[in-house]
This record gives structure tokens, C-alpha cells and sequence, in this order.
């Protein structure tokens, strides 16, 4: 088999492509619309032929003559859109429903480009939206109208190596009727039955071992002001807000009408982080406060807890660099499920892995 193919859709930050190149994919073209997300695919991988435009306005015909591929030649397209578009859809069908355009298009370029397997990504909500219905739609697109078999399931990134729990919904399509299976689970909670999760503390320590260079001009912090910074002195390991005396919280803090269990949390540094997302470095967002300083992550400890490789540049100020990183797929869980699908499209047995 020749080395695999990858179409890209909604590249972001490129999460995805390098899992996927680890394990051997080879990435053709990105479609992706943030220029920020643009500027670091294009610095990163300069292979890596970028479109960037809105998807709706780039033609499947385009896409194939960018990566140099015809009908039926590339392996995979995969991609996930961004979920605001499944947020709330009323009583709409989801597909019909113009916030649901985004995974039309994908949709639209599976059936056009016709590659060999399809993966995607998006948020585990997507499963009770409408008490099911909307992935039930997407299936059905998927299965009846592309004619693809598919397979689906939430994987927790903890599970797979990377030392962070962060739960995304996965679907993973054939074009010829193979139900493509999920890598097998090699991490647990306790260490029963593989290996223990990885921490915070262990991430931050490889870091040190790896030479991050924390000088680097990506690595971006959010100013904290000094009451913010003693407000955090005040909240301890796997704890929140509520830590805090009333005088010292917010009204929307202190009214009860805020049930966040996250919020102005401190990481636990012998656990996996929780799921980083865009704003990971302002502890107002989630638990975000350092495991052992009192201020919110930096850029480069979210890129290390969503596995992006130490250098990996991202491009951009803090609210752009925040966005890739938290809205990417951990490279590490790419590169498990890139592995498992290579295997079983060389027809080798899904059961075995690769080391």
C-alpha cells in the first residue's frame, strides 16, 4: 500500500494532520478559514497545501485538483466542523437547518471526492441533541445517501496516552462496506488493565526533560491583576470558586445562580488535566489555575496537554493561539485512531496495534 492520503476539512490548528502523519498518512490539501489557523499550518508544514476559504465557496473539484488527487484516490477525508452549528436547532432537521451547513459540506466532499475511509470529529452533545435526532441524520446521510458503513463512539483522550479528560464523538466511514473498529483503550484511571493515565505533573516534567522553550514569542500568558492573584492563593487542588469567601466573589458567583464545578478551579497536578479549551488560560473560564503557581496556564503548557510536539509553532496573539490549541484534536489520540485505521485498511487485524 502506498503511503495514505489525507484530504483535511476544518484543519484549525492541524491536531488532526499530525497524529495522522505519525502514523504514516500523507496530508494533500487543507480547507480551512481562520487565517490565524492558516498562517501556522503554512509555517508548520509547508507540504501541507492550504485553501483558505470559507468551505462553502471551495468546490470538491478544487479540493482534488489542490492535493493532486482524481475521484477515489484519497484514502481518508476527515475533519470536524465546529459544533456552534449543532448548539440549538429547534425543531428543523439538522441538515436542513442552515446552522447545520458546515457538516453538509462535509458531507458533500465525502460523496464527491469518494476516498477509501472518512473520520469525523465533534462534540460528545452531538448524541442528545434533539434526544438523538440529529446524529441519527447524520448517519442516515452517511449510510443511505454517500453510502458509506459507519461506525461511531466517544472516546476520552485520557484513554489513549494523552494526559488530559477530553471526551469527542468520532465517526468513522467505508467506502466499502468495512465497519471500521476504534484503537483499543491502553490507559486507565488506576493503571488496571494498562497503563496509568498520564498527569499534569507528568506532562509539565517532560516539558522540563524536552527543552520547551518557554521564551518562545507563542507562548502567551493572560495578565493577571494582583487581586486575581490572591484570590487564586486561595483555592487549593481540585477546588473552585466556592473556596472563595462571599466578599470576594463576584454577584454571579454569590448568588448560587453559577453551578460551575470548573470554574476558577486549580488543576490537580497527579491527574489528567481537565479538557482544555480556547480560553485554558484564564482560570475564569474553567479550572485553569496553575497546579502549582497562582495564574492560569500558558500557551505552550495547553499545547503540551493537548500533545502538540514542542516545535510546533502557532501563529497569532493569545485569543488566536488559545483558539487552535483548544479547539484541536490531541495529536496523540489522532495518531492511535490513524494508526488503527492503517492497519485495518492494509486488511491487517484490528486487534493488533501498533507500537
Amino acid at each position: 500500500m502506498e503511503k495514505p492520503t489525507v484530504i483535511s476539512l476544518f484543519s484549525g490548528g492541524g491536531g488532526l494532520d499530525l497524529g495522522f502523519e505519525q502514523a504514516g498518512f500523507k496530508t494533500k490539501v487543507c480547507v480551512e478559514i481562520d487565517k490565524y489557523c492558516c498562517a501556522t499550518l503554512r509555517r508548520n508544514r509547508r507540504a501541507w497545501k492550504v485553501i483558505e476559504r470559507d468551505i462553502n465557496s471551495v468546490s470538491s473539484r478544487e479540493i482534488l485538483d489542490t492535493a493532486g488527487l482524481d475521484v477515489g484516490e484519497a484514502t481518508v477525508v476527515m475533519g470536524g466542523s465546529p459544533c456552534q452549528s449543532f448548539s440549538t436547532l429547534g425543531k428543523k432537521k439538522a441538515l436542513e437547518d442552515p446552522r447545520g451547513r458546515l457538516i453538509r459540506e462535509f458531507i458533500r466532499v465525502v460523496e464527491d471526492t469518494q476516498p477509501t475511509a472518512f473520520v469525523f470529529e465533534n462534540v460528545p452533545g452531538l448524541q442528545s441533541i434533539l434526544k438523538g435526532k440529529v446524529l441519527k441524520e447524520i448517519l442516515a446521510a452517511f449510510n443511505k445517501k454517500v453510502k458509506y458503513t459507519t461506525n461511531h463512539t466517544v472516546l476520552n483522550s485520557a484513554d489513549y496516552g494523552v494526559p488530559q479528560a477530553r471526551k469527542r464523538l468520532f465517526i468513522l466511514g467505508h467506502r466499502n462496506g468495512l465497519k471500521l473498529e476504534f484503537p483499543l483503550q491502553r490507559y486507565f484511571k488506576n493503571g488496571i488493565g494498562g497503563e496509568k493515565w498520564m498527569s499534569v505533573k507528568d506532562t509539565f516534567k517532560k516539558m522540563i526533560e524536552e527543552g520547551w522553550d518557554l521564551n518562545r514569542s507563542d507562548n502567551k500568558v493572560f495578565k493577571h491583576s494582583k487581586e486575581m492573584i490572591n484570590k487564586m492563593k486561595l483555592v487549593e487542588p481540585g477546588k473552585n470558586f466556592w473556596s472563595l469567601p462571599l466578599e470576594l466573589r463576584p454577584p454571579c458567583w454569590r448568588n448560587g445562580k453559577h453551578l460551575g464545578k470548573d470554574t476558577f478551579g486549580r488543576i490537580e497536578a497527579n491527574k489528567p488535566a481537565p479538557t482544555i479549551r480556547t480560553c485554558g488560560y484564564n482560570p475564569t473560564k474553567g479550572r485553569y489555575i496553575h497546579p502549582f503557581e497562582n495564574r492560569g496556564l500558558n500557551t505552550l503548557e495547553m499545547a503540551a496537554l493537548q500533545t502538540f510536539p514542542k516545535d510546533y509553532i502557532f501563529e497569532g496573539g493569545l485569543v488566536h493561539v488559545g483558539r487552535q490549541i483548544g479547539d484541536a484534536v490531541p495529536p496523540l489520540l489522532a495518531y492511535r485512531i490513524a494508526e488503527h485505521l492503517y492497519l485495518q485498511l492494509k486488511g491487517k487485524s484490528a486487534t493488533k496495534q501498533l507500537r
